[in-house]
């Protein structure tokens, strides 16, 4: 019986664990989307040459690729 409670509260700090880790993806994906939104509101208020976009572009990408990979190993990380 004893074995059974800590099997099950190490299950459940586990899931609490990937429950912070995905808010704080979730956060992060949140914060990339309102400046893509800003970008987005900037270019079509402001629209630059089509030229100069692309150069821009090339030298600073807007967002740098976002990676869920990094939760992925966290998800199936509490013990069966």
């Amino acid at each position: 019986m004893f074995r059974n409670n800590t099997d099950h509260k190490l299950k459940v700090e586990a899931i609490i664990k990937n429950i912070n880790t995905i808010s704080l993806e979730l956060k992060k994906m949140k914060e990339l989307s309102q400046l893509l939104l800003c970008d987005l509101t900037l270019h079509f208020n402001h629209p630059v040459e089509a030229d100069d976009f692309k150069e821009t572009e090339r030298n600073n990408p807007l967002f740098e690729e976002f990676k869920i990979s990094d939760v992925a190993p966290a998800l199936y990380s509490f013990p069966t």
